[in-house]
């Protein structure tokens, strides 16, 4: 981390940059990992190319004696529009667009909200609470509390834009870096709470130094933080951390990869006493010559995040969005080849789809909570299957019986197609990432191999676009193998 100084750059069209939670499949550091690393790491990002990664936080409050508890999980989007970059470094104009649970904000809606509320805080506490003529006498208490909670969560909110803009606000600036990933300089907003730092600085991880044979390195940085203890006790002390970086194996080809250690220190200027230390893991793409991906994990302690006290877990992840891997980002998936995998997203057994199927087909279709819960982590069940045609079914009579003149009857339709609307969409969008997603095909002998992506699935036949050439081709669903007709027929529908 480094100081805060001016820069300015010409702006160029914009990049994104997708950072996400996942865990990593972790390697044994071995001669050929360093090598490759110490040789072929370096930033060298294409002037006028984008970037697109995606970011993601989870802060969890672990002093409660009733366990864990989640205070902060917010997603957000980072981009780098490359001006300039040489033998000496680079620099970028750099842009934000903070999430909505499991996708984007656009910029008017969020302004919109935020001066909704600007203007509801405005008014006085009584003015804002008081209670409308005629509210009966037994209702008046209960219009006071939650008209209060809602105050409250207003207030919370506007605090986290106004001191969080990283995460909470589009933000926009300028940044560079030399050739190792050393932020020499940054201008702009982005900031984040409980050490984090800048928005900008999350995948810009650190290689070795020019020359290096060392196997291992490690770097200090100084920097300015702000603690917020409420009650406009806002206190502003130094901290540092000390990282060591070791290599590893990384994933696959045209990656380098690293663990690393780290520590954070500080507080003693503003009469507090913050201590962190954690681990993570990075890859770095030696074709992009940008971060691939990465996390961070760490325990924070001396300072609250609002009302919760702390000491704190958190998590910090990144991924580069390149392809389809936005798509899968924005809607709330992990954008890596094994999203849709059964172990990353297990397939709903005939029993459980039986078992959705006899709730859907009562008077009141409902799902109870459990199945509902695994619905909501499962991969959808087989375009053509009892389940889905059921599902169709009710949504279409449910959506005749909202028109119906009796409010009664058309309010309890809204409510079940709501509830039903959801999974059914859930569903649909993930058939349509899985058209997007490129993967290798093969058949049950593994002689016959395809980069390709699905097309559609119909009559026991699969249609793939090839990825070299684009070009369709029709396979028999029975000459795949087992991975591969398992995934046509969870994803695959016949072509519209």
């Amino acid at each position: 981390m480094s100081g805060t100084s001016s820069a300015t750059t010409k702006r160029t069209r914009p990049i994104a940059i997708a950072i996400c939670m996942m865990s990593w499949v972790a390697g044994l550091g071995d001669a050929n990992a360093r090598s490759a690393f110490a040789q072929d790491a370096v930033y060298r990002p294409v002037v006028g190319e984008s970037y697109l990664y995606g970011i993601e936080v989870r802060v969890v409050d672990v002093s409660g004696s009733r366990g864990p508890k989640s205070v902060l999980n917010q997603r957000c989007r980072l981009q780098f529009d490359v001006t300039q970059s040489d033998a000496a470094g680079w620099t970028a104009t750099y842009y934000s667009v903070p999430f909505y649970g499991s996708k984007p904000w656009s910029r008017s809606s969020l302004q919109d909200l935020i001066e909704s509320k600007r203007s509801r805080l405005a008014r006085s506490p009584e003015e804002d609470i008081a209670v409308p003529p005629g509210l009966p006498p037994h209702a008046t208490e209960m219009h006071k509390r939650m008209r209060l909670r809602s105050r409250l969560a207003d207030q919370d909110f506007i605090t986290k834009v106004d001191h969080y803009p990283g995460l909470f606000q589009f933000c926009e600036g300028q940044i560079s870096v030399s050739p190792q990933g050393e932020i020499t300089q940054i201008a702009g907003p982005g900031n984040m709470p409980l050490l984090l730092g800048q928005i900008a600085k999350v995948p810009l991880m650190r290689l070795p130094p020019a020359g290096s044979a060392e196997p291992s390195f490690s770097y200090k940085d100084t920097f300015e933080f702000k603690a917020n203890f409420g009650n406009d006790d806002v206190r502003t002390t130094e901290a540092s951390v000390l990282s060591v970086i070791t290599p590893r194996k990384a994933s696959g080809e045209g990656l380098v990869a690293f663990d690393r250690e780290f520590e954070q220190a500080g507080g003693t200027t503003a009469g507090i006493k913050i201590l962190l230390s954690g681990s993570g893991f990075g890859e770095f793409s030696t074709e992009l010559s940008m971060p691939y991906r990465g996390n961070s994990d760490f325990k924070f302690e001396g300072a609250p995040y609002f009302d919760a006290p702390g000491p704190f877990s958190v998590r910090v992840g990144y991924h580069y969005l390149g392809e389809w891997r936005q798509a899968f980002f924005d809607n709330g998936f992990l954008p890596t080849d094994e999203a849709l995998s059964a172990e990353v997203l297990p397939r709903l057994e005939s029993q459980h789809q039986l078992a959705m199927q006899r709730q859907l087909v009562g008077r009141k279709p409902e799902l109870d909570a459990e199945t509902k819960q695994r619905a909501d982590v499962s991969a959808p069940p087989p375009h053509d299957s009892l389940l889905q045609q059921t599902l169709s079914k009710v949504l279409a009579r449910f959506a005749e019986k909202e028109k119906s003149e009796d409010a009664k009857e058309a309010k309890q339709a809204r409510e079940v197609t709501l509830a039903l609307k959801s999974l059914s969409t859930r569903w649909d969008t993930l058939r349509h990432l899985a058209t997007l997603m490129p993967r290798t095909w093969s058949d049950a002998s593994g002689s016959f191999k395809v980069d390709a992506v699905l097309v559609s699935h119909a009559d026991d036949r699969v249609t793939l676009r090839r990825k070299d050439n684009g070009q369709t081709i029709r396979i028999p669903l029975n000459r795949l193998s087992e991975t591969d007709i398992d995934f046509a027929t969870t994803f695959g529908k016949p072509a519209e």
